[in-house]
């Protein structure tokens, strides 16, 4: 990887050259520190991969931040730098940097991307992914991909480094399920999800063979006003979910019907300690996220489902239509078939 030392080392000749030259009694403007080098930028370790993008020529083509938009990057979250961010969290895991004083008088002849796939924002494929993103950043500004240290990558290199990356991607996903998993005192081995009352049976207690069986809404029996406020505690875990991610999906549908099938009375019962309390506390708090989602949301949004589902119901029968009718015209030519041989056959019985 080019350190700082050197990029500015860099910087300075170049920019002494080029202020100076037919100049000579003009100061040169102090360098700055690269422009997307901040005190957000993750910290360097062993396990950082470091990939820089070199112009084909004596410059890259084109505005390198709307190109880099256009090959599927954006601006990182609460900070001045380019890069890849998850569409779910909006967290980081990929970043470019670029020496800003380079850039700043028009010299800038390399680009690094930063990748440390052991603690950047976990993404599946995130290898493959970001090579294809590369490849098409490196076309549109006519530029190659090479190493840390400017040596060019073919297409096997380049698949190494993407299968390296989403090997760690993997390992860590494997990570993340085991810290999840916890065995109860009973035996019974549980995979927790980001609820707490939301998890999978992955053994039975007692048992020794493997199993998979959801748990959606895990309350036990409490007094009233202390259940209703569990409830509102659950119903805080989803109102958390939601907000800490904008794509994952949570099987809100099945946590509620499993609440609602585990309630021994319809409103709670104040005088015995119910599951129905917790369910109370908890459905408040989802109707009141209905109510108010239903204030902002927009009208035409909805128009465009309901219109969308009823012309996929057309579709769809338009198709379950001709699907059966084609079945019935093989079923009525294999009878055909069948009898013109029945018929062949006896004749040549008879014969």
């Amino acid at each position: 990887m080019t350190n700082d030392a050197t990029l500015d080392a860099a910087g300075a000749t170049l920019a002494e050259t080029k202020l100076t030259k037919g100049a000579s009694n003009r100061r040169p403007t102090p360098l700055t520190r690269r422009v997307e080098d901040t005190s957000a930028a993750p910290a360097q370790s062993g396990s950082l991969i470091v990939l820089t993008l070199r112009p084909n020529g004596d410059a890259f083509a084109g505005n390198r931040i709307t190109l880099a938009q256009e090959a599927g990057f954006d601006w990182l979250t609460n900070t001045h730098a380019m890069g890849w961010k998850s569409a779910d969290t909006g967290h980081e895991i990929a970043r470019f940097v670029v020496h800003g004083g380079l850039e700043a008088i028009g010299c800038l002849t390399e680009i690094q991307l930063h990748i440390d796939p052991q603690t950047c924002e976990f993404q599946w494929r995130a290898g493959e992914r970001l090579m294809e993103k590369l490849e098409t950043y490196a076309t549109l500004i006519d530029a190659y991909l090479a190493d840390g240290f400017g040596s060019p990558l073919d297409k096997d290199a380049l698949a190494a480094v993407a299968h390296h990356i989403d090997t760690v991607m993997e390992l860590r996903r494997d990570a993340e399920a085991v810290a999840r998993t916890y065995t109860e005192p009973s035996g019974e081995v549980r995979e927790y999800s980001e609820l707490s009352f939301y998890y999978a049976v992955t053994r039975e207690a007692g048992s020794r063979k493997q199993s998979y069986q959801r748990v959606f809404f895990d309350a036990q029996p409490m007094d009233y006003y202390s259940g209703r406020a569990q409830g509102m505690r659950m119903a805080s875990e989803v109102v958390n979910f939601f907000r800490a991610h904008k794509t994952a999906k949570l099987p809100l549908t099945e946590i509620i019907r499993q609440a609602l099938e585990r309630c021994e009375t319809p409103h709670g019962n104040m005088r015995k300690a119910e599951v129905a309390n917790v369910v109370s506390g908890f459905m408040e708090v989802i109707e009141t996220l209905i109510a108010v989602g239903s204030r902002q949301l927009n009208p035409a949004w909805l128009t465009a489902q309901i219109n969308r589902n009823e012309e996929l119901q057309v579709t769809w029968s338009e198709r379950e239509a001709k699907r059966k009718a084609a079945l019935a015209a093989r079923l009525r030519a294999g009878r055909e078939a069948a009898k013109a041989r029945r018929l062949a056959q006896g004749k040549a019985g008879a014969a």
